[in-house]
């Protein structure tokens, strides 16, 4: 199989890595290290999860999130969904992370429920009930 996709990509890491080490990071002051296969677990537990939620290939999934080593997780397992990343970062104004939603999802309540959960901002919840059905 080509790897001509960045998913395609991460899985093929994991099958010649498996128990090499493939994140650090720390966590309570002590060094963490997770390997290609755990990495893989848990991306592929995620993945399953967005499908389960509706997700379908080509449909926009935010990743609202600060720096981290689940950030990477979240988004290989996106990919992995055939789905695409919309990085939204923590460091954004609410008026921006409400356009970056609106012009991503246009009028789908399904998105902006499943980007914001119970915690939407007032302007992106605003923004999407004055938004006009495309």
């Amino acid at each position: 199989m080509a790897e001509d996709t960045l998913a395609r990509m991460f899985w093929s890491r994991i099958d010649r890595s498996g128990d090499r080490p493939a994140q650090q990071f720390k966590r309570d002051g002590t060094w963490q290290t997770l390997t290609w296969r755990q990495v893989g677990e848990i991306v592929r537990e995620a993945a399953l999860g967005l499908i389960a939620l509706g997700r379908r290939p080509g449909d926009a999934v935010g990743l609202l999130s600060a720096s981290r080593v689940e950030w990477v997780q979240a988004d290989a397992a996106i990919l992995s969904s055939g789905c695409i990343t919309i990085p939204i970062y923590p460091s954004y104004p609410p008026e921006l992370v409400a356009y970056i939603v609106n012009e991503q999802a246009g009028s789908d309540d399904d998105f902006n429920e499943f980007v914001f959960g119970r915690a939407k901002t007032d302007t992106a919840t605003e923004s999407t009930k004055s938004r006009p059905n495309k």
